[in-house]
């Protein structure tokens, strides 16, 4: 894809409102550059509130001044998003909106992510890769040294209901979520009392937000132990608007 702006804004920077508050799916935002790709228009704003496809989440859907975008990330890191309305100048004002259903489907997928992580690290295993994507979500561990405990369906099944079980005591204290950025720009997620780690995706406020939080299957394939698990957000899950 074209990615040489054909206009943008001096000394342009973009920040990435999504960094501090998941739940903000509508703003007014600034174009501070724009180009034509092989795929069509784009535009980048600031603020911005959509995220791009990245650390295994996938990316928000949204429109921009009403018309469908997907954000993507260019080779220097600006987001942009692609299908834009052409004729889009630097320095124009736009209305973004990104669907406020699937963030918080994404956001709780990725939170029982962070949560089973730790689970996994509190048995020994040691984190291998990931997934946060709807009906594919799951983390790898490397299995050396953990044979044994995973020998048969039924030793496999064992285990998977020992994290079902470590997940509901977790989830059931609520604790809190919140981000922070450093002066390098390293952006940290911290869940109170259950870890710290480096994390670009968007997160639920509380573990109190997840619902149906369920541990699917353990089983060990392609030299990894793959943990599939679903989760949603309590108000999508509910049926209640945001």
């Amino acid at each position: 894809m074209t990615t040489a702006p054909s206009t943008r804004t001096d000394e342009a920077r973009q920040t990435h409102a999504y960094f501090d508050d998941t739940y903000l799916t509508e703003a007014h935002a600034t174009v501070i550059a724009s180009g034509m790709g092989e795929d069509g228009p784009w535009a980048a704003v600031s603020p911005n509130i959509f995220h791009p496809k990245g650390g295994g989440q996938p990316s928000d859907e949204g429109t921009l001044d009403g018309a469908p975008v997907t954000p993507a990330r260019d080779e220097d890191g600006l987001v942009m998003l692609l299908g834009a309305p052409s004729g889009l100048d630097a320095g124009a004002s736009v209305a973004c909106r990104v669907d406020a259903g699937l963030r918080r489907r994404h956001a709780a997928l990725h939170t029982a992510g962070h949560v089973l992580g730790h689970l996994g690290e509190a048995r020994g295993w040691t984190h291998s890769g990931h997934s946060h994507f709807p009906a594919q979500a799951r983390l790898d561990f490397d299995p050396t040294g953990h044979e044994d405990e995973l020998a048969t369906p039924e030793l496999r099944d064992a285990v998977r209901a020992e994290l079902q079980a470590q997940m509901d005591e977790v989830l059931a204290r609520g604790a809190a979520v919140s981000a922070s950025v450093d002066a390098a720009g390293h952006r940290t997620v911290t869940i109170e009392g259950v870890n710290a780690e480096p994390c670009g995706g968007t997160h639920v406020r509380t573990l109190a937000d997840l619902a149906g939080v369920r541990i699917l299957e353990v089983k060990v394939k392609r030299g990894a132990i793959k943990v599939r698990y679903e989760a949603e957000h309590r108000d999508h899950a509910e049926g209640d608007a945001a």
